[in-house]
């Protein structure tokens, strides 16, 4: 057994865990615990686990996980400098061109009703030059010469009809306005809008809401961690693989129901949906997010 795993192992005792209690906190498998205690880093999956895996040990025993690693930094494994970084899913497919947004179909729905309210204009200010034109003093009716003129058949000269025709072009233009105002509104409305509500908390695992017409997740690394990202029915999306900063991991998950995000040192790691940063509600080092989508 190496000193460092002879240290883990005596602040495992003295905090009176076992190798099961042990994995049910920090989510290790008691097999790698076991290895990480006897120094057989050799059986854990991979170089990168061996530094987040002691590191997650050491936090869950109590003991200050920096200062441990450089006491012991001799005898971890150093991974090789030219171990290449796994790509993402997004990275490894050809990129979905994106659709040009359909502004011809908007300028299309317009138009009608820019017609409409030019012709209505028009024929409103046909009828007021119709009528005051009509009811000018020119063509007013002449009395036949030597005829008195008898007021009590004829009665007061009618009194032209210029307000009404005013009143309907001005309520007709109100009618025209509040159309147009309606289909901007309309327009303005089909905007699409991306909405994440916090549900609840339990345990170590967050659940949110998605309400939006895409569901891209962006995962960036500033140290050290293992993650991994699953499905609804608990298959991989990305399997658990060891992290470190300068890392990333970018997927659309348009086409699932739910995910389950899963962070070994959440305080190495920032979540973004639709490129919103996402406000990890728990202070722990290892915690999930699981998020619903609601397309």
């Amino acid at each position: 057994m190496s000193e460092l795993g002879l240290q883990l192992k005596q602040a495992r005792d003295e905090k009176q865990l076992s190798l099961e209690d042990l994995q049910r906190i920090t989510k290790i498998q008691k097999r790698y615990l076991l290895a990480i205690e006897e120094g057989r880093f050799d059986s854990l999956p991979g170089l990168f686990y061996a530094r987040a895996f002691v590191k997650t040990y050491a936090e869950a025993v109590g003991i200050d996980s920096t200062e441990f690693l450089e006491q012991h930094k001799n005898e971890l494994p150093q991974p090789s400098k030219n171990a290449e970084n796994i790509p993402s899913r997004s990275e490894r497919r050809k990129p979905i061109p994106e659709q040009p947004a359909n502004r011809k179909s908007r300028v299309a729905s317009v138009l009608p009703v820019i017609a409409v309210i030019v012709f209505l204009i028009v024929i409103a200010a046909a009828i007021w030059v119709f009528r005051g034109n009509f009811s000018s003093g020119d063509n007013a009716p002449i009395a036949p010469e030597n005829t008195p003129t008898i007021d009590a058949e004829y009665g007061d000269e009618p009194e032209p009809e210029d307000e009404p025709a005013e009143d309907e072009a001005e309520d007709e233009q109100d009618s025209s306005d509040e159309g147009t105002s309606d289909t901007e509104d309309e327009t303005e409305e089909d905007e699409p809008t991306s909405t994440l509500t916090f549900n609840e908390s339990s345990g170590n695992t967050s659940s949110f809401d998605l309400e939006a017409p895409d569901f891209d997740v962006r995962v960036e690394f500033t140290g050290d961690c293992y993650a991994d990202i699953k499905d609804a029915d608990g298959e991989f999306l990305v399997p658990s693989t060891g992290f470190s900063d300068g890392n990333e991991i970018s997927e659309d998950y348009s086409d699932q129901e739910s995910i389950l995000i899963n962070l070994g040192a959440s305080q190495n790691a920032t979540v973004f949906i639709n490129d919103e940063e996402v406000e990890l509600p728990l202070d722990l080092v290892h915690q999930k997010i699981e998020i619903t989508y609601n397309p």
